[in-house]
Protein backbone atom coordinates (compact mmCIF):
# COMPACT_ATOMS: atom_id res chain seq x y z
CA UNK A 1 0.00 0.00 0.00
CA UNK A 2 1.45 3.28 -1.12
CA UNK A 3 2.14 5.96 1.48
CA UNK A 4 0.27 8.54 1.36
CA UNK A 5 -3.17 5.69 1.71
CA UNK A 6 -1.59 4.47 4.98
CA UNK A 7 -1.97 8.13 6.29
CA UNK A 8 -5.01 8.85 5.50
CA UNK A 9 -4.62 11.10 2.30
CA UNK A 10 -6.53 9.89 -0.97
CA UNK A 11 -5.11 10.51 -4.78
CA UNK A 12 -8.64 12.53 -5.90
CA UNK A 13 -8.41 15.21 -3.36
CA UNK A 14 -10.12 17.62 -5.31
CA UNK A 15 -13.00 15.50 -6.17
CA UNK A 16 -16.10 16.39 -4.10
CA UNK A 17 -17.67 13.79 -1.68
CA UNK A 18 -21.01 13.56 -0.44
CA UNK A 19 -21.06 14.37 3.04
CA UNK A 20 -22.73 12.36 5.50
CA UNK A 21 -27.16 12.76 5.49
CA UNK A 22 -26.02 16.33 3.08
CA UNK A 23 -26.60 16.94 -0.66
CA UNK A 24 -23.48 16.96 -3.07
CA UNK A 25 -23.34 20.89 -3.23
CA UNK A 26 -22.67 21.20 0.01
CA UNK A 27 -25.67 23.22 1.17
CA UNK A 28 -26.77 21.65 4.80
CA UNK A 29 -29.26 18.95 4.78
CA UNK A 30 -32.07 21.09 6.40
CA UNK A 31 -31.44 24.02 3.89
CA UNK A 32 -34.10 25.31 2.10
CA UNK A 33 -31.91 26.07 -1.11
CA UNK A 34 -32.02 22.50 -3.00
CA UNK A 35 -32.68 23.40 -6.85
CA UNK A 36 -34.72 25.24 -9.01
CA UNK A 37 -38.44 24.52 -8.57
CA UNK A 38 -41.09 23.58 -11.48
CA UNK A 39 -42.02 27.36 -11.94
CA UNK A 40 -38.46 28.67 -11.88
CA UNK A 41 -37.13 26.62 -14.97
CA UNK A 42 -39.74 27.52 -17.58
CA UNK A 43 -39.13 31.01 -16.75
CA UNK A 44 -35.03 30.66 -16.74
CA UNK A 45 -35.55 29.40 -19.82
CA UNK A 46 -37.64 31.95 -21.47
CA UNK A 47 -34.98 34.74 -20.27
CA UNK A 48 -32.20 33.19 -21.94
CA UNK A 49 -34.39 32.74 -24.94
CA UNK A 50 -35.02 36.40 -25.20
CA UNK A 51 -31.52 37.14 -24.68
CA UNK A 52 -31.11 34.73 -27.50
CA UNK A 53 -33.23 36.80 -29.89
CA UNK A 54 -31.44 39.81 -29.03
CA UNK A 55 -28.21 38.56 -29.60
CA UNK A 56 -29.40 37.19 -33.04
CA UNK A 57 -30.17 40.32 -34.03
CA UNK A 58 -27.48 41.96 -33.30
CA UNK A 59 -25.09 39.40 -35.18
CA UNK A 60 -27.34 40.47 -37.96
CA UNK A 61 -26.69 43.99 -38.46
CA UNK A 62 -22.86 42.75 -38.26
CA UNK A 63 -23.27 40.31 -40.70
CA UNK A 64 -24.58 43.11 -42.96
CA UNK A 65 -21.60 45.12 -42.02
CA UNK A 66 -19.16 42.78 -42.82
CA UNK A 67 -20.53 42.30 -46.33
CA UNK A 68 -20.69 45.81 -47.10
CA UNK A 69 -16.69 45.99 -45.79
CA UNK A 70 -16.08 42.85 -47.61
CA UNK A 71 -17.51 43.85 -51.09
CA UNK A 72 -15.26 47.63 -50.40
CA UNK A 73 -11.90 45.42 -49.56
CA UNK A 74 -12.29 43.53 -52.40
CA UNK A 75 -13.51 46.58 -55.10
CA UNK A 76 -10.28 48.47 -53.39
CA UNK A 77 -8.13 45.44 -53.64
CA UNK A 78 -8.73 44.85 -57.50
CA UNK A 79 -8.76 48.63 -58.38
CA UNK A 80 -4.92 48.59 -56.91
CA UNK A 81 -4.74 45.42 -58.99
CA UNK A 82 -5.84 47.33 -62.75
CA UNK A 83 -3.15 50.18 -61.09
CA UNK A 84 -0.49 48.22 -60.58
CA UNK A 85 -0.71 45.78 -63.76
CA UNK A 86 -1.26 48.83 -66.24
CA UNK A 87 1.53 50.58 -64.75
CA UNK A 88 3.63 47.79 -65.14
CA UNK A 89 2.84 46.62 -68.44
CA UNK A 90 2.46 50.68 -70.08
CA UNK A 91 -1.12 49.69 -70.98
CA UNK A 92 -4.88 50.06 -70.39
CA UNK A 93 -6.53 48.50 -67.93
CA UNK A 94 -10.49 48.17 -67.03
CA UNK A 95 -12.28 47.29 -63.96
CA UNK A 96 -15.65 46.75 -65.62
CA UNK A 97 -18.97 45.43 -63.75
CA UNK A 98 -19.84 41.72 -64.64
CA UNK A 99 -23.48 41.47 -66.61
CA UNK A 100 -24.16 38.03 -66.35
CA UNK A 101 -26.91 38.43 -63.95
CA UNK A 102 -30.49 38.99 -64.56
CA UNK A 103 -31.23 41.54 -61.93
CA UNK A 104 -29.34 44.42 -63.20
CA UNK A 105 -31.21 47.71 -63.31
CA UNK A 106 -29.39 49.70 -66.10
CA UNK A 107 -25.35 50.75 -66.42
CA UNK A 108 -24.44 51.74 -62.57
CA UNK A 109 -25.85 48.62 -61.04
CA UNK A 110 -22.77 46.64 -60.06
CA UNK A 111 -24.45 44.47 -57.64
CA UNK A 112 -23.10 40.99 -59.99
CA UNK A 113 -19.41 42.12 -59.18
CA UNK A 114 -16.91 43.25 -61.53
CA UNK A 115 -13.93 41.89 -63.86
CA UNK A 116 -10.66 43.43 -64.05
CA UNK A 117 -9.51 43.40 -67.97
CA UNK A 118 -6.55 44.04 -69.67
CA UNK A 119 -8.37 46.65 -72.80
CA UNK A 120 -5.93 45.55 -75.53
CA UNK A 121 -6.25 41.69 -75.12
CA UNK A 122 -9.63 41.96 -73.05
CA UNK A 123 -7.64 38.91 -70.91
CA UNK A 124 -9.46 38.93 -67.55
CA UNK A 125 -6.76 39.28 -64.55
CA UNK A 126 -9.21 39.06 -61.92
CA UNK A 127 -12.92 37.62 -61.78
CA UNK A 128 -15.21 39.00 -58.71
CA UNK A 129 -18.58 37.83 -58.62
CA UNK A 130 -21.11 39.17 -55.74
CA UNK A 131 -23.39 37.40 -54.61
CA UNK A 132 -26.22 38.96 -51.38
CA UNK A 133 -28.53 41.46 -51.07
CA UNK A 134 -25.98 44.63 -51.40
CA UNK A 135 -26.55 47.63 -54.12
CA UNK A 136 -23.38 48.69 -55.80
CA UNK A 137 -24.06 51.66 -57.90
CA UNK A 138 -21.46 53.39 -59.90
CA UNK A 139 -21.70 57.27 -60.15
CA UNK A 140 -21.37 57.15 -64.31
CA UNK A 141 -23.27 54.90 -66.41
CA UNK A 142 -20.50 53.71 -68.84
CA UNK A 143 -20.16 50.52 -66.77
CA UNK A 144 -16.95 50.61 -65.94
CA UNK A 145 -13.74 52.32 -64.91
CA UNK A 146 -10.46 52.62 -67.00
CA UNK A 147 -7.34 52.84 -65.98
CA UNK A 148 -4.39 54.44 -67.84
CA UNK A 149 -1.18 53.00 -68.61
CA UNK A 150 0.51 55.53 -65.69
CA UNK A 151 -1.50 53.58 -63.39
CA UNK A 152 -4.28 56.47 -62.66
CA UNK A 153 -8.02 56.21 -63.11
CA UNK A 154 -9.67 57.99 -65.59
CA UNK A 155 -12.94 58.76 -64.09
CA UNK A 156 -11.86 61.30 -61.83
CA UNK A 157 -15.00 61.95 -59.58
CA UNK A 158 -16.68 59.00 -60.25
CA UNK A 159 -17.82 57.37 -56.92
CA UNK A 160 -19.28 53.57 -56.13
CA UNK A 161 -21.88 53.61 -53.37
CA UNK A 162 -22.05 50.35 -51.85
CA UNK A 163 -25.06 49.29 -49.18
CA UNK A 164 -27.64 46.44 -47.90
CA UNK A 165 -30.71 46.36 -49.63
CA UNK A 166 -32.89 46.45 -46.21
CA UNK A 167 -33.99 50.34 -45.34
CA UNK A 168 -33.17 49.71 -42.05
CA UNK A 169 -29.12 49.22 -42.46
CA UNK A 170 -28.96 52.28 -44.32
CA UNK A 171 -26.57 53.70 -41.98
CA UNK A 172 -24.23 50.94 -43.31
CA UNK A 173 -23.91 52.27 -46.66
CA UNK A 174 -20.26 53.09 -47.54
CA UNK A 175 -18.57 55.10 -50.85
CA UNK A 176 -15.82 54.61 -52.61
CA UNK A 177 -14.64 58.24 -53.80
CA UNK A 178 -12.14 58.97 -56.76
CA UNK A 179 -10.76 62.74 -56.54
CA UNK A 180 -9.59 64.47 -59.63
CA UNK A 181 -6.40 63.90 -58.59
CA UNK A 182 -6.61 60.20 -59.21
CA UNK A 183 -6.44 59.47 -55.41
CA UNK A 184 -8.89 56.84 -53.87
CA UNK A 185 -10.37 56.81 -50.63
CA UNK A 186 -13.68 55.52 -48.86
CA UNK A 187 -16.39 57.25 -46.82
CA UNK A 188 -19.27 55.94 -44.76
CA UNK A 189 -22.53 57.21 -45.66
CA UNK A 190 -23.94 57.07 -49.61
CA UNK A 191 -21.74 60.66 -50.73
CA UNK A 192 -18.66 61.69 -51.43
CA UNK A 193 -17.00 65.13 -49.90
Amino acid sequence: MPAFQRHGIHPRVNARVRPPGGNPIGLPPDSPFTGFSLIECPCALALLGSMAVMALSSLDSLAQRLKVEVARERWLSDLDLARSWSARHGAISVLSRRTDCTVLSDARDWRCGWRVLAADSAEVLSDTPLVGDLSLMYSTSSGELRVATTGEPMSAGASLRIKPWRAEWASLATTICLNIAGRVHWQTGEGCT
